[in-house]
């Protein structure tokens, strides 16, 4: 068990077992205290700061809700789910990419750009919905591109999509993302 001061407050927690490791941090299932199952988020070469302001922006909306800050490492809602790519090929996946795009909207609303959504292990579906995890690159910016990223990566990529017509939503979420992002959960319902 290992404990930490915050302002008088001392959080007590077991590592449960090391879930994901990359070139900028490690992260840990753990248990805190209190018995909620939290991830840990330790930074070997990064300043946490700004992956730590988003998420405390965000407050849980399509992100890892936070709830405490050491000076290298932070703590966070464990978010338990299965990465997109499980469910390319299956019946869901289409379901799941359309919450993805309407939570990319919703962060592009926000003014948050993510940067890795291109990546299926960024993107988890839960049993509440779906969730975005590592906000380390990512920046505040008044012209952010989640939705677009997600429409690049996947739906182009899919034969089953006319480009010609993806990019006719591109063109129209630049100038008016809610009617671009009902005209592309339209398309998939219909496909």
């Amino acid at each position: 068990m290992i404990i930490f001061d915050q302002k008088g407050l001392t959080i007590r927690y077991d590592i449960i077992e090391k879930i994901g490791e990359g070139n900028r941090g490690e992260v840990y299932k753990a248990r805190l205290e209190d018995g909620r199952i939290a991830a840990i988020k330790w930074a070997k070469n990064y300043e946490i700061d700004k992956e730590w302001e988003i998420l405390n922006f965000l407050n849980g909306l399509c992100a890892p809700k936070p709830i405490y800050r050491g000076k290298r490492y932070f703590i966070m809602e464990y978010i338990d789910g299965r990465p997109l790519k499980e469910y390319v090929g299956s019946g869901e996946y289409y379901e799941v990419l359309k919450n993805a795009l309407y939570n990319a909207y919703l962060l592009d609303e926000k003014g948050v750009f993510h940067g890795q959504l291109g990546r299926y292990y960024h993107i988890l579906n839960t049993r509440t919905g779906v969730k975005f995890i590592d906000f380390e690159r990512s920046v505040f910016t008044q012209n952010p591109r989640n939705f677009l990223q997600i429409i690049g990566y996947y739906l182009f990529r899919d034969k089953k999509y006319d480009k010609n017509y993806l990019n006719l939503i591109v063109d129209l979420y630049k100038k008016n993302r809610k009617k671009a992002l009902n005209k592309t959960i339209r398309l998939m319902d219909e496909s």
